[in-house]
């Protein structure tokens, strides 16, 4: 019996300790919890205001081209309102599938070309850029590229881009094509072999994302 007693008192004595063992331990807990928390809402903060201040940039780059299109007197671009409201949304809720994206564009005057390929590349597109078909079929060659995108219209002496995506498909039948053009008749519709065709910018985004949609990530074997 009198062990017994001895036993119950020995245990009495360590349930403080025990229970400031117990108590510091849900103090620790509650504190990382909190942390945690704290460090993932400040991550997702600054995630969210680099994620809009990019858009800003997109957005911008977006309208330069618009302005360049607009101004130039063979293209007789105009670009509605709602128009560009829904691109914008559209790559707001959508550009994620372009980052890493690799596109192939084919002309003849690549420096035209500069305030598209920096919108490109501010959604995290990679753009090469050749002025032959033989450089196309090159750097197809040498790696993937989602999409390639081309003009119609070429110098004497060199063939036009209806018969160079033929060439192209030839040799790369599955690789989608587009064409971005100067002066456009929708009532000629879309060449054979291609996706689509448009002389206005907006309507080369929605293309192109028509495209990588339909397209799975590209996933790199190490």
């Amino acid at each position: 019996m009198l062990e017994n007693q001895n036993f119950w008192l020995e245990i009495v004595k360590i349930i403080p300790s025990f229970l400031w063992v117990i108590g510091a331990f849900i103090a620790l807990f509650l504190w990382y919890d909190l942390h945690s928390r704290q460090t993932l809402a400040g991550y997702y903060t600054q995630q969210g205001q680099d994620t809009a201040s990019d858009l800003r940039y997109v957005e911008r780059a977006f309208e330069d081209v618009l302005k360049v299109a607009h101004k130039n007197p063979h293209w007789h671009v105009e670009v509605a309102d709602t128009d560009k409201t829904q691109m914008v949304q559209r790559l707001r809720r959508n550009r994620d599938v372009l980052r890493e994206r690799r596109v192939l564009w084919l002309d003849d005057r690549p420096d035209t070309l500069a305030n598209e390929i920096r919108l490109f590349q501010q959604l995290g597109v990679e753009v090469e850029t050749v002025t032959a078909v033989g450089d196309a079929l090159g750097h197809l060659r040498m790696g993937h590229f989602d999409l390639l995108i081309s003009d119609i219209a070429r110098p004497d002496g060199q063939a036009n881009g209806l018969a160079t995506l033929q060439t192209l498909h030839d040799h790369y039948p599955a690789l989608p094509a587009l064409f971005y053009v100067g002066n456009f008749n929708a009532q000629d519709g879309v060449p054979l072999g291609a996706f689509g065709i448009t002389n206005r910018p907006d309507e080369l985004l929605h293309l192109v994302l028509d495209i990588v949609e339909r397209k799975p990530p590209r996933i790199e074997i190490l």
